[in-house]
């Protein structure tokens, strides 16, 4: 492995560990936006529109969520499970 190989590998181990992190900060936010709105007193003290942009508000930060998860793993096949030549019994 030469020292370009390296870097970039360090710099993608860095990238996703990073985009975890992300993913975690929104997932917590999430998880405190919805907390609120299931509380009684929290939703009797804000009128309509206010809990209309937190929905908005809502779908923005999932929206921006799924641009930071791994893109999902193609499952590899074999030729032989491609031309159907398996013997799967």
């Amino acid at each position: 492995m030469n020292i370009h190989t390296y870097v970039l590998s360090t710099l993608e181990k860095s990238k996703t560990k990073h985009y975890e992190k992300i993913v975690e900060t929104v997932d917590s936010m999430l998880r405190d936006v919805d907390w609120l709105m299931e509380d009684p007193l929290f939703i009797d003290n804000i009128h309509g529109e206010q809990e209309l942009s937190l929905d908005q508000a809502v779908e923005l930060f999932n929206n921006i969520r799924v641009q930071f998860l791994p893109a999902p793993k193609v499952p590899e096949f074999s030729p032989a499970h491609e031309s159907g030549s398996i013997d799967v019994s």
